[in-house]
Protein backbone atom coordinates (compact mmCIF):
# COMPACT_ATOMS: atom_id res chain seq x y z
CA UNK A 1 0.00 0.00 0.00
CA UNK A 2 1.33 3.48 -0.93
CA UNK A 3 2.48 5.14 1.51
CA UNK A 4 0.13 8.27 1.08
CA UNK A 5 -3.03 6.20 1.53
CA UNK A 6 -1.73 4.78 5.42
CA UNK A 7 -0.39 8.96 5.59
CA UNK A 8 -4.77 9.42 4.46
CA UNK A 9 -6.03 6.64 6.80
CA UNK A 10 -3.89 8.19 10.51
CA UNK A 11 -5.30 11.10 9.40
CA UNK A 12 -9.30 10.28 9.39
CA UNK A 13 -8.43 7.96 12.83
CA UNK A 14 -6.63 10.66 14.24
CA UNK A 15 -9.56 13.16 13.65
CA UNK A 16 -12.01 10.79 15.20
CA UNK A 17 -9.94 10.51 18.14
CA UNK A 18 -9.74 14.06 18.74
CA UNK A 19 -13.18 14.37 18.48
CA UNK A 20 -13.81 11.44 20.89
CA UNK A 21 -11.30 12.97 23.42
CA UNK A 22 -12.67 15.73 23.17
CA UNK A 23 -15.99 15.08 24.54
CA UNK A 24 -14.40 12.68 27.72
CA UNK A 25 -12.29 15.81 28.69
CA UNK A 26 -15.53 18.10 28.46
CA UNK A 27 -17.97 15.71 29.70
CA UNK A 28 -16.71 12.67 31.53
CA UNK A 29 -13.13 13.10 33.06
CA UNK A 30 -12.26 16.61 34.40
CA UNK A 31 -8.58 15.68 36.03
CA UNK A 32 -6.80 16.16 32.63
CA UNK A 33 -3.37 14.16 34.16
CA UNK A 34 -5.46 11.60 34.55
CA UNK A 35 -7.16 11.26 31.24
CA UNK A 36 -3.25 11.96 29.97
CA UNK A 37 -1.89 8.92 31.79
CA UNK A 38 -4.64 6.25 31.04
CA UNK A 39 -4.92 7.54 27.19
CA UNK A 40 -0.96 6.66 27.09
CA UNK A 41 -1.28 3.78 29.17
CA UNK A 42 -3.95 2.15 26.22
CA UNK A 43 -2.37 3.77 23.22
CA UNK A 44 0.51 1.09 24.70
CA UNK A 45 -1.50 -1.73 25.58
CA UNK A 46 -2.91 -1.27 22.00
CA UNK A 47 0.09 -1.69 20.40
CA UNK A 48 1.34 -4.59 21.93
CA UNK A 49 -0.94 -7.35 19.96
CA UNK A 50 -0.11 -5.79 16.63
CA UNK A 51 3.47 -5.43 17.57
CA UNK A 52 3.67 -9.14 19.12
CA UNK A 53 2.76 -10.46 15.28
CA UNK A 54 6.40 -9.86 14.17
CA UNK A 55 9.32 -11.14 15.23
CA UNK A 56 10.70 -8.29 17.58
CA UNK A 57 14.53 -7.91 17.59
CA UNK A 58 16.15 -6.43 20.89
CA UNK A 59 17.25 -2.36 20.18
CA UNK A 60 21.31 -1.88 20.04
CA UNK A 61 20.94 1.61 19.30
CA UNK A 62 18.89 3.41 21.73
CA UNK A 63 19.25 7.16 22.12
CA UNK A 64 17.22 8.12 19.05
CA UNK A 65 14.19 5.93 20.25
CA UNK A 66 14.68 7.18 23.66
CA UNK A 67 14.53 11.24 22.36
CA UNK A 68 11.46 9.77 20.34
CA UNK A 69 9.76 8.50 23.63
CA UNK A 70 10.82 12.06 25.73
CA UNK A 71 9.20 13.92 23.02
CA UNK A 72 6.37 12.03 22.49
CA UNK A 73 5.33 12.63 26.10
CA UNK A 74 5.78 15.85 26.51
CA UNK A 75 3.48 15.84 23.18
CA UNK A 76 0.94 14.05 24.79
CA UNK A 77 1.41 16.45 27.91
CA UNK A 78 0.80 19.56 25.89
CA UNK A 79 -1.83 18.06 23.75
CA UNK A 80 -3.84 17.27 26.70
CA UNK A 81 -3.49 20.74 27.79
CA UNK A 82 -4.89 22.17 24.98
CA UNK A 83 -7.68 19.45 24.49
CA UNK A 84 -9.11 20.91 27.70
CA UNK A 85 -8.69 24.72 26.53
CA UNK A 86 -9.85 25.21 23.32
CA UNK A 87 -12.12 24.07 20.93
CA UNK A 88 -11.80 21.15 18.29
CA UNK A 89 -11.76 23.43 14.95
CA UNK A 90 -8.59 25.15 16.62
CA UNK A 91 -7.34 22.24 17.79
CA UNK A 92 -7.17 20.77 14.57
CA UNK A 93 -5.57 23.45 12.42
CA UNK A 94 -2.87 23.84 14.87
CA UNK A 95 -1.64 20.56 13.88
CA UNK A 96 -0.63 21.96 11.13
CA UNK A 97 2.08 24.06 12.78
CA UNK A 98 4.04 20.92 13.32
CA UNK A 99 4.97 21.69 9.47
CA UNK A 100 6.43 24.66 10.22
CA UNK A 101 8.65 22.88 13.38
CA UNK A 102 9.69 20.41 11.06
CA UNK A 103 11.18 22.61 8.46
CA UNK A 104 13.35 24.94 11.03
CA UNK A 105 14.06 21.91 13.51
CA UNK A 106 15.67 20.58 9.70
CA UNK A 107 17.90 23.34 9.91
CA UNK A 108 19.72 22.31 13.12
CA UNK A 109 18.81 19.07 13.78
CA UNK A 110 19.47 17.89 9.84
CA UNK A 111 21.54 21.05 8.66
CA UNK A 112 19.17 21.90 6.19
CA UNK A 113 19.19 25.43 4.58
CA UNK A 114 15.47 27.73 4.04
CA UNK A 115 14.82 30.29 1.24
CA UNK A 116 13.49 32.71 1.69
CA UNK A 117 10.05 31.25 0.28
CA UNK A 118 10.18 28.59 2.70
CA UNK A 119 11.03 31.80 5.30
CA UNK A 120 7.57 33.10 4.26
CA UNK A 121 5.37 30.28 4.66
CA UNK A 122 6.68 29.53 7.74
CA UNK A 123 5.78 32.95 8.79
CA UNK A 124 2.29 32.16 6.71
CA UNK A 125 1.71 28.95 8.91
CA UNK A 126 2.29 30.86 12.22
CA UNK A 127 0.24 33.81 11.61
CA UNK A 128 -2.65 31.75 10.64
CA UNK A 129 -2.26 29.58 13.42
CA UNK A 130 -2.81 32.67 15.50
CA UNK A 131 -6.13 33.50 14.12
CA UNK A 132 -7.61 30.24 13.42
CA UNK A 133 -8.24 31.09 17.43
CA UNK A 134 -10.90 33.30 16.11
CA UNK A 135 -14.11 34.61 17.95
CA UNK A 136 -16.35 37.36 18.03
CA UNK A 137 -14.51 38.46 21.29
CA UNK A 138 -11.24 38.27 19.55
CA UNK A 139 -8.60 40.39 21.41
CA UNK A 140 -4.57 41.21 21.36
CA UNK A 141 -5.04 38.95 24.59
CA UNK A 142 -7.18 36.42 23.57
CA UNK A 143 -4.54 35.91 20.26
CA UNK A 144 -2.04 35.80 22.57
CA UNK A 145 -3.57 33.44 25.27
CA UNK A 146 -1.76 30.54 27.22
CA UNK A 147 -4.48 28.56 25.50
CA UNK A 148 -2.80 29.18 21.93
CA UNK A 149 0.87 28.66 23.46
CA UNK A 150 -0.09 25.26 24.62
CA UNK A 151 -1.23 24.25 21.17
CA UNK A 152 2.32 25.39 19.69
CA UNK A 153 4.12 23.82 22.08
CA UNK A 154 2.26 20.72 21.47
CA UNK A 155 3.03 21.05 17.76
CA UNK A 156 6.68 21.58 18.55
CA UNK A 157 7.42 18.63 20.34
CA UNK A 158 5.32 16.45 17.95
CA UNK A 159 7.41 17.48 15.00
CA UNK A 160 10.76 16.85 17.48
CA UNK A 161 8.34 13.29 17.39
CA UNK A 162 8.21 12.81 14.21
CA UNK A 163 12.25 13.42 13.71
CA UNK A 164 12.91 10.93 15.60
CA UNK A 165 10.32 8.26 15.23
CA UNK A 166 12.08 8.05 11.87
CA UNK A 167 15.26 8.13 12.98
CA UNK A 168 14.46 5.25 15.61
CA UNK A 169 12.87 3.05 12.67
CA UNK A 170 16.14 3.26 10.56
CA UNK A 171 17.81 2.53 14.14
CA UNK A 172 15.76 0.11 15.51
CA UNK A 173 13.03 -1.06 13.00
CA UNK A 174 9.30 -0.18 12.62
CA UNK A 175 7.79 -2.47 15.45
CA UNK A 176 10.13 -2.16 18.23
CA UNK A 177 9.50 2.03 17.45
CA UNK A 178 5.98 1.21 17.57
CA UNK A 179 5.92 -1.17 20.80
CA UNK A 180 8.93 0.55 22.91
CA UNK A 181 7.99 4.47 22.04
CA UNK A 182 4.66 3.89 23.42
CA UNK A 183 6.34 2.49 26.49
CA UNK A 184 8.95 4.55 27.53
CA UNK A 185 6.54 7.51 27.33
CA UNK A 186 3.81 5.72 29.68
CA UNK A 187 6.96 5.47 31.92
CA UNK A 188 8.34 8.92 31.76
CA UNK A 189 4.24 9.46 32.82
CA UNK A 190 4.68 8.16 36.00
CA UNK A 191 5.97 10.89 37.46
CA UNK A 192 2.30 12.50 37.42
CA UNK A 193 0.56 9.95 39.33
CA UNK A 194 0.75 12.11 41.97
CA UNK A 195 -1.57 14.66 39.82
CA UNK A 196 -4.77 11.85 40.25
CA UNK A 197 -4.03 9.29 42.05
CA UNK A 198 -7.44 10.23 44.56
CA UNK A 199 -9.25 10.34 41.30
CA UNK A 200 -8.51 6.74 40.51
CA UNK A 201 -11.23 5.71 43.21
CA UNK A 202 -14.16 7.90 41.96
CA UNK A 203 -13.94 7.04 38.08
CA UNK A 204 -16.59 4.84 36.86
CA UNK A 205 -15.70 2.35 34.08
CA UNK A 206 -17.65 3.90 32.25
CA UNK A 207 -15.90 6.85 31.94
CA UNK A 208 -12.94 5.19 30.65
CA UNK A 209 -14.69 3.63 27.59
CA UNK A 210 -14.30 7.03 25.65
CA UNK A 211 -10.60 6.97 26.51
CA UNK A 212 -9.94 3.68 25.57
CA UNK A 213 -12.01 4.48 22.00
CA UNK A 214 -9.89 7.01 21.56
CA UNK A 215 -6.31 5.38 22.71
CA UNK A 216 -6.91 2.82 20.25
CA UNK A 217 -8.17 5.07 17.32
CA UNK A 218 -4.56 6.83 17.83
CA UNK A 219 -2.47 3.37 18.19
CA UNK A 220 -4.74 2.76 14.56
CA UNK A 221 -3.42 6.05 13.35
CA UNK A 222 0.36 5.55 14.79
CA UNK A 223 0.93 2.38 12.99
CA UNK A 224 -0.23 3.80 9.73
CA UNK A 225 1.26 6.85 10.25
CA UNK A 226 4.62 5.33 10.98
CA UNK A 227 4.34 3.69 7.62
CA UNK A 228 3.97 6.58 5.92
CA UNK A 229 7.06 8.45 7.91
CA UNK A 230 9.05 5.14 7.05
CA UNK A 231 8.89 6.20 3.36
CA UNK A 232 8.52 10.05 3.19
CA UNK A 233 8.35 12.61 6.61
CA UNK A 234 7.35 16.21 5.14
CA UNK A 235 4.63 14.61 2.33
CA UNK A 236 3.19 12.46 5.36
CA UNK A 237 2.98 14.83 7.86
CA UNK A 238 1.18 17.67 5.81
CA UNK A 239 -1.50 14.98 5.03
CA UNK A 240 -1.71 13.48 8.57
CA UNK A 241 -1.71 17.20 10.35
CA UNK A 242 -4.96 17.97 7.75
CA UNK A 243 -7.73 18.98 10.26
CA UNK A 244 -10.53 16.05 9.58
CA UNK A 245 -11.22 16.91 13.71
CA UNK A 246 -12.55 20.22 12.41
CA UNK A 247 -14.62 19.29 9.73
CA UNK A 248 -16.11 16.38 12.42
CA UNK A 249 -16.98 18.73 14.69
CA UNK A 250 -18.31 21.99 12.62
CA UNK A 251 -20.95 19.18 11.45
CA UNK A 252 -21.97 18.18 14.98
CA UNK A 253 -22.10 21.95 15.73
CA UNK A 254 -25.46 21.68 13.50
CA UNK A 255 -26.77 18.28 14.91
CA UNK A 256 -25.73 18.64 18.42
CA UNK A 257 -24.79 22.22 19.46
CA UNK A 258 -24.29 21.10 23.19
CA UNK A 259 -22.06 18.66 22.32
CA UNK A 260 -18.76 20.46 21.92
CA UNK A 261 -19.01 24.21 20.34
CA UNK A 262 -21.73 26.11 18.14
CA UNK A 263 -19.98 29.07 16.62
CA UNK A 264 -21.94 31.36 14.09
CA UNK A 265 -21.23 30.32 10.44
CA UNK A 266 -18.76 33.46 10.42
CA UNK A 267 -16.28 32.17 12.54
CA UNK A 268 -16.34 28.62 11.12
CA UNK A 269 -15.26 30.39 7.84
CA UNK A 270 -12.46 32.26 9.35
CA UNK A 271 -11.17 29.29 10.68
CA UNK A 272 -11.64 26.90 8.23
CA UNK A 273 -10.11 29.77 5.73
CA UNK A 274 -7.34 30.13 7.74
CA UNK A 275 -6.79 26.18 7.97
CA UNK A 276 -6.42 26.04 4.62
CA UNK A 277 -3.97 28.97 4.49
CA UNK A 278 -2.10 26.56 6.60
CA UNK A 279 -2.20 23.23 4.91
CA UNK A 280 -1.90 25.22 1.69
CA UNK A 281 1.57 27.00 2.78
CA UNK A 282 2.59 23.51 4.68
CA UNK A 283 1.83 21.73 1.31
CA UNK A 284 4.50 24.54 -0.51
CA UNK A 285 6.51 24.08 2.52
CA UNK A 286 7.26 20.83 1.67
CA UNK A 287 7.61 21.26 -1.99
CA UNK A 288 4.48 19.29 -2.92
Amino acid sequence: MSYIIYAWLASLTFGLSVVIAKIVAKHSIKNMWYFNFIYALFSFLYVIPFALRYELVFPVIWHNLILSSIFDALALVFYTLTLYNLDVSIIGPLFNLRSAFAAILGVFILRETLSLTQIGLILVIFIAGFFVSFTNSFSIKKFLSKSIIFGIIMAFFSALRVIFINKSIEDVGLWETNLLNPLFSVILLLVTIPFFYKDIKKTKKIQVVGIAVSAILVTIGTIFSNFAYEVNVSISSNIVSLPFSMIIVFILSFIWPKLLEKHSLKIYMIRFTCAFIMIFSALKLSGV
